[in-house]
């Protein structure tokens, strides 16, 4: 078992601050790498750290995003992106809470690090903002990401496909 896991102190689980961006990036490009090893789109594109960087930075100060980190004494081992999106025109008017990057660090994994990012942006960003459902996106393949949402309460209600064209 690894040392870290064994002696892991105090979770606190608080709002982004721009100071905590560097380090977000950085466990979200592991992620993003760690997906590319079962497809290839997930490959960045050379300005992918800085887009994605430009974007966490913009959804400290937007009122509709949020972004939590989760630390353990000083250091940031998992983060959540996340925003509300509003569906009105064609259907009943509804807000939905969706989470759009969470991301732990791969030595604090299956300690309830994720879990606690998620009810965290449930229970404070999500009933704040009247969100009536929560929505995200997992890979298919990502067995581990699927398994963890499942035991949380979430469920397929779309299935995303798509086509490559030849050229």
């Amino acid at each position: 078992m690894n040392s870290v896991k064994e002696d892991l102190p105090d979770i606190h689980i608080s709002k982004a601050e721009k100071g905590d961006i560097k380090d977000i990036v950085q466990i979200w490009v592991k992620t993003i790498e760690w997906h590319a090893n079962f497809d290839e789109d997930f490959t960045l594109d050379k300005d992918g750290k800085t887009n994605f960087s430009f974007m966490v930075s913009k959804a400290l100060y937007e009122p509709s995003q949020i972004v939590y980190v989760a630390r353990s004494d000083d250091k940031i081992i998992g983060f959540l992106f996340g925003y509300t999106k509003k569906h009105s025109g064609f259907f009943k008017k509804r807000v939905i809470a969706h989470i759009s990057d969470i991301a732990v660090d791969e030595d604090f994994r299956r300690l309830g690090i994720g879990s606690k990012l998620m009810e965290k942006f449930e229970k404070d960003f999500a009933r704040e903002n009247q969100a009536d459902e929560l929505s995200l996106y997992v890979h298919l393949l990502n067995e581990p990401g699927v398994e963890f949402y499942e035991k949380l309460g979430y469920s397929v209600k779309l299935l995303s496909m798509r086509k490559k064209l030849e050229y």
